[in-house]
């Protein structure tokens, strides 16, 4: 699979993109989140729920607007991570590493110190706290906002999706490696059309790979 394929397959559009969504189990979150952060998110009591990016982004959003204060932080994150984990075993280890004080208070200041960051460099300030490399990419596409043609913000990077940019890793990515990938990511977005959102070649890779 190449991007070029991918797009070609997957017509992506900007609605496309953000009605994109992830089932996962609200009170699997609610029951497990970690009880030193002294708030929970607004997670429901039931097994199963799903997230939009269209709704991750509200999260977002409202971290923006309440100039990073920390309960609106914890809300975000709690979605964020409940969209990217979904239903995976991967909620756990989630749990786990908010649940490290340390790590929980380094992300939660990395997230205050991520305005006007380039997605590079939001994206390796995130990964310097520990946070896994495909969390780190969802925490800083979302907090980067919705996406137009113009914009050079961050995109989420999995290991599907660095298979189908060609990158050699399938974990573990640098910042350099990120690079790599958001610039193979906007070369093949030009030349199939450069009217779209940088995100919606991310979000074609990754359906192209489920397909």
């Amino acid at each position: 699979m190449t991007i070029a394929e991918a797009l070609h397959d997957a017509t992506p559009t900007p609605e496309d993109v953000a009605a994109d969504s992830s089932t996962f189990s609200p009170i699997r979150w609610k029951t497990g989140w970690p009880h030193h952060l002294r708030r929970v998110p607004p997670f429901r009591d039931d097994a199963t729920a799903s997230l939009t990016r269209r709704d991750v982004f509200l999260f977002a959003q409202d971290v923006v607007d309440s100039e990073y204060n920390r309960d609106q932080i914890i809300d975000f994150l709690g979605a964020a991570f409940a969209f990217a984990a979904g239903q995976s075993n991967q909620v756990m280890q989630l749990q786990q590493f908010l649940r490290n004080k340390h790590n929980a208070n380094q992300l939660l200041q990395a997230i205050r110190n991520i305005g006007g960051k380039s997605a590079v460099d939001a994206y390796a300030s995130l990964v310097e706290t520990g946070l896994a490399p495909k969390f780190a990419s969802h925490v800083a596409y979302f907090l980067a906002g919705p996406q137009e043609a113009s914009d050079e913000k961050p995109v989420i990077i999995c290991s599907k999706r660095a298979a189908g940019a060609g990158l050699s890793k399938d974990a573990d990515w640098t910042a350099d490696d990120y690079a790599e990938y958001l610039t193979a990511l906007r070369e093949a977005r030009d030349a199939h059309d450069s009217s779209l959102p940088f995100d919606a070649v991310e979000y074609a890779l990754r359906k192209h790979a489920d397909a």
